[in-house]
């Protein structure tokens, strides 16, 4: 095991090196956006190994996330958001951002066994490392294309994230 802080010796080592040793990056896979009438979302499907989607599940999630994208525009929305749902290990996760005055985002966190029955997630709930990463590419993405002089909507629509594995010209995906 590599030198590293005493205060991480013991127990707290081992178990930081079975995170190491269990983490596998998951497929992120970008859908066409949702446009409604006052806003523009970007949505994701993060997958574990196994987990499968279909439209379906992407209509239900979309149910839940329009609901969400609704309240934080009476709450102040700059009509800009991102909906991710991760199929994980452990059940299913829709995370909503929406995008707000004052450089702020709204940030709601739904959770369930399946994809029809997400509730709001527990107080507390934070997002995972698999869903972190959508939102750190949307935050830089937001900061390129918004925020910056030119205010390029279509370009931000465009910049969407996607770890897909990609098949190479012999059929084989790439990384293999």
């Amino acid at each position: 095991m590599p030198a590293s802080d005493p205060a991480l010796a013991g127990a707290a080592a081992v178990a930081l090196t079975g995170l190491a040793e269990a983490y596998r990056p998951r497929p992120v896979t970008p859908l066409m956006p949702w446009r409604y009438s006052h806003r523009l979302v970007k949505p994701y499907i993060v997958t574990a190994r196994g987990r499968q989607w279909d439209d379906q599940m992407v209509d239900t999630a979309r149910i839940t996330a329009t609901r969400q994208f609704e309240f934080d525009d009476a709450m102040g929305s700059a009509g800009l958001g991102v909906a991710v749902l991760h199929l994980s290990d452990d059940g299913v996760y829709l995370v909503v951002q929406s995008w707000a005055k004052d450089f702020q985002s709204r940030l709601s966190i739904f959770s369930g066994i399946d994809v029809g029955d997400l509730r709001p997630a527990p107080i507390g709930a934070g997002t995972s490392v698999w869903e972190q990463e959508v939102l750190s590419h949307e935050r830089a993405a937001y900061v390129r294309h918004i925020l910056s002089a030119e205010v390029d909507v279509d370009a931000w629509l465009d910049d969407a994230l996607d770890t897909r594995p990609q098949v190479r010209y012999d059929g084989v995906p790439s990384g293999t």
